[in-house]
């Protein structure tokens, strides 16, 4: 008997260990946006890194990479904090965004006692050696502040020109010379999205760049003034945030990458820290254009000096709870993006409401109501699927509805609001015969699980014919040392929608952490769930 209940708590504490220890700590060793399309990173001027790819995966150096600071004699270069960032960004497989090239503000100050062509020669040397000594970085801002700060040896890489910046083609040129063909090339700017004149001016720059194929991405910096001040300042001010989505919207709409460089928050109380966080990043975020944000520094003393409270991780490693706001924030999913119906009439009275999945989600939370600001809603429903039917709705009716996507870290704000018009249809359909026009992989359900879970997945069709008739198909689970535990299905699919149960009834394999996988075509996706017996 001693033995038996020994036994049982070895047992129990053993799944204790596994699944609340190992597992959360498992998240919180990966950095926040492990799991999102985006990156997260922070800029850093020194070369202790104190927990960096905790949280980050993606390493700008500050100081350390700018002309300023690399050649103060000319010919001879200091590599060295910047070797070590670079090779930390390498050896911990970060992404690794170079800043910068060009930049008014910080170059040498020899470079303004040369001649044109001298100063033609030493920043054509400076890029090419940029280029050449780091092949392995993803990203180099070519120019920085080409508005606020243009360099004082502008004319010699051609000034003003025929095109009025004559001078930043000539930069992008060179660099694309020297770079290698994987580097993507950058620009850069601050004090942008409040001021439409600004943004309309970045835009005509980038228009440049991109006509010759010479740009691969735009930045944009997010310093909190560009926002507004300080809560406590003696000036206050705030820009309008509708203008500041707006002007971004333009911005990505030219269809190029778009990177916040330079985020940060400077308030020196943790609350107001927080409220701004809620606030701002989520603007940049949730923007699909968006593909990665940088905060311009992230621990006390590794800061813009200029800035002093912008950190989020005290001197005694303590986190500020704006990044404990942020790691949930960040591990959500995103807002769904709305599919159908939108700005249609004459949609049937029973219709099937299509959103795209978010990455992450394992469930989502639908709102479909007559009133445009959902103060009384006819529907409120939790789904596990991308689309739903609804019940029969008034005739010759304007209906509103949206989706917010949910896992087990969090709920995303709402999907942009859709709006149709309802006809006097009424039609028959199968919401199960529904196929979708993406591949989707469901989070299993319930999880953690025992003894049984379930998995549903979507092998679509890829055109209104359905001439695709069937896929081969697998779905497997493997374990943390990846060695396959079970085949749930091997074969050729039609398209449509699937259900399978995985269950360990009569099994030997221990609680813990394991892995499935789906594979169609050239669609992989893998999901985690944890067995807890």
């Amino acid at each position: 008997m001693t033995q038996n209940f020994s036994f049982i708590i070895c047992k129990i504490l053993t799944t204790i260990f596994i699944v609340l220890i190992l597992f959360p700590v498992k998240l919180l060793t990966q950095p926040l946006a492990q799991s999102s399309d985006k990156f997260l990173g922070a800029g850093t001027s020194s070369f202790i890194f104190r927990d960096f790819d905790k949280y980050w995966n993606q390493i700008t150096p500050g100081n350390d990479g700018k002309w300023g600071s690399v050649e103060t004699v000319r010919g001879q270069y200091n590599w060295t904090n910047l070797d070590k960032i670079y090779s930390f960004a390498i050896n911990r497989k970060l992404i690794y965004k170079h800043h910068v090239l060009v930049w008014g503000q910080q170059q040498p100050a020899w470079i303004t006692s040369l001649s044109q062509q001298e100063q033609r020669t030493a920043i054509e040397n400076w890029i090419k050696n940029v280029c050449e000594r780091y092949p392995l970085a993803n990203y180099i801002e070519v120019v920085n502040e080409p508005i606020n700060a243009p360099p004082p040896y502008k004319d010699a890489l051609g000034g003003n020109g025929i095109t009025g910046w004559d001078w930043i083609i000539t930069a992008f040129q060179l660099a694309r010379q020297y770079a290698p063909s994987s580097v993507k090339l950058l620009l850069n700017e601050y004090n942008l999205l409040h001021s439409n004149s600004a943004t309309n001016n970045y835009i005509s720059i980038i228009n440049l760049l991109k006509e010759r194929g010479l740009i691969d991405g735009v930045c944009i910096q997010g310093h909190y003034f560009e926002f507004r001040s300080d809560i406590r300042s003696s000036n206050t001010y705030v820009y309008d945030i509708n203008t500041i989505k707006s002007n971004l919207n333009k911005i990505t709409a030219l269809g190029l990458p778009v990177y916040i460089s330079e985020f940060d928050i400077d308030e020196d109380k943790d609350a107001d820290q927080l409220a701004q966080y809620k606030i701002y990043f989520p603007i940049f975020w949730t923007n699909p254009g968006v593909k990665g944000i940088t905060l311009w520094g992230y621990i006390e003393g590794d800061i813009w000096g200029s800035h002093p409270y912008t950190y989020l991780i005290r001197n005694d490693n303590s986190e500020r709870p704006a990044l404990q706001w942020l790691r949930n924030y960040v591990m959500s999913p995103l807002p769904p993006e709305i599919i159908s119906p939108n700005l249609v009439l004459d949609v049937e009275r029973n219709p099937v409401l299509k959103w795209r999945s978010s990455k992450t989600a394992t469930s989502y939370r639908l709102q479909l109501s007559a009133n445009s600001v959902f103060a009384n809603v006819d529907v409120d429903t939790i789904v596990t699927d991308t689309l739903y039917q609804a019940k029969l709705l008034s005739a010759n009716t304007r209906y509103y509805w949206r989706v917010a996507a949910s896992n087990n870290n969090g709920t995303s704000d709402y999907s942009t609001t859709a709006s149709f018009i309802t006809g006097d249809r009424i039609v028959s359909v199968d919401i199960e015969d529904e196929i979708t026009s993406t591949y989707w992989l469901s989070q299993n359900y319930p999880n953690p699980f025992n003894p049984s879970t379930t998995i549903n997945y979507t092998i679509p069709n890829f055109d209104s014919k359905h001439n695709l008739k069937q896929q081969y198909v697998t779905l497997k689970v493997y374990n943390v040392l990846g060695k396959e535990i079970a085949t749930l299905v091997d074969g050729f699919k039609e398209p449509g929608k699937y259900s399978v149960e995985f269950s360990v009834q009569n099994s030997e394999l221990p609680s813990g952490i394991y892995f499935y996988t789906l594979r169609a075509g050239n669609f992989s996706e893998t999901k985690k769930f944890v067995l807890l017996k």
